[in-house]
């Protein structure tokens, strides 16, 4: 009987350290994925699907030009709109204002947009065109040379250009 309670005493202490290192694994992965870039957290915004404009949103402006080898590349009106929903980036016109329109605070990087828009963008492709030899892609934000541009965030008001020359 004496060995039947040190089973059972081990059995209990085995488990509960199994439980606790359970929770520390599970508590550890949660703060891993905070603020990671590709995380759920930051990919929000690509889920969104606004019925309509609504008070309720959060709104703003950005304005983006894209030029590629000197030739002006608009953005189609209606990027990011279906019959049954808005993106969370989105146009109206074909003049380069990008509405962001959330249902509360979320980033919304460059390389959402192009998601969204479903054009490449990396460091070797701007659309329909690579990179060539010589050739680079730059990006200025309100005249400010940007390096990490694919994970800029949108700010209302600003005037971003993106240019492969």
């Amino acid at each position: 009987m004496a060995n039947m309670g040190w089973i059972l005493v081990v059995t209990m202490v085995g488990l509960a350290l199994i439980i606790a290192g359970a929770q520390l694994s599970s508590q550890e992965d949660e703060e891993d994925d905070v603020g990671d870039i590709g995380s759920d957290e930051d990919n929000r915004i690509l889920d969104v699907c606004l019925q309509s404009h609504s008070e309720d949103l959060t709104h703003h402006h950005t304005n983006l030009e894209i030029s590629i080898r000197g030739d002006d590349r608009a953005i189609p009106s209606g990027t990011g709109v279906t019959s049954t929903c808005m993106s969370g980036i989105h146009t109206h016109g074909d003049d380069g204002t990008l509405h962001i329109e959330t249902p509360g605070e979320m980033e919304a990087r460059l390389e959402h947009f192009f998601t969204i828009w479903d054009e490449p963008l990396s460091e070797t492709q701007l659309m329909d065109a690579t990179v060539g030899q010589g050739e680079s892609i730059t990006m200025t934000v309100d005249g400010v040379l940007v390096e990490d541009y694919e994970n800029h965030i949108f700010a209302n008001g600003q005037q971003i250009i993106i240019k492969l020359e």
